[in-house]
């Protein structure tokens, strides 16, 4: 990455409002866990497990970060399905498993999708510009289980 790209990632993040923020979260780990997988693909051991870990220290941030007091259930249903992500990475990790990072993948781009909306939603009832939306495909659903 050049020094100009990640200055403004950087930048953007000291600025993000915690919304924003909790989106460029999903959106860094989705990225990890993708580059985990072509790593491996690419038989770069080293650089897989490197992305790998990546991807889970934010999902261990974003379970660590739960607000049960303001969340209620919505943060003890997170907190379940955080855990099962990082069960599920920690298997890829000892089994070398791509579908399992897959799952987690899949269930990360519909939480992203989720609050995406959330966020467009909140910002335009108080006249603010939000987050673009990403494209929302039709039935999704989170993979992997039960939740």
């Amino acid at each position: 990455m050049s020094y100009g790209l990640r200055k403004y990632r950087t930048s953007q993040a000291n600025t993000a409002s915690k919304e924003d923020l909790l989106i460029l979260l999903y959106e860094g780990a989705i990225r990890f866990l993708e580059r985990a997988i072509s790593e491996m693909e690419a038989k770069n051991l080293s650089e897989h497990k490197m992305y790998l870990r990546r991807g889970l220290a934010i999902v261990a941030e974003l379970q660590s970060t739960l607000d049960f007091d303001k969340g209620g259930e919505l943060s003890m249903q997170l907190f379940d399905l955080y855990g099962f992500m990082m069960e599920r990475l920690s298997q890829a990790n000892m089994k070398q498993d791509m579908s399992l990072i897959r799952t987690v993948i899949e269930n990360l781009e519909t939480l992203l999708e989720g609050w995406r909306d959330a966020v467009r939603q909140v910002k335009e009832s108080q006249g603010l510009q939000g987050v673009a939306p990403a494209p929302r495909p039709a039935g999704r659903r989170l993979a992997g289980g039960a939740y």
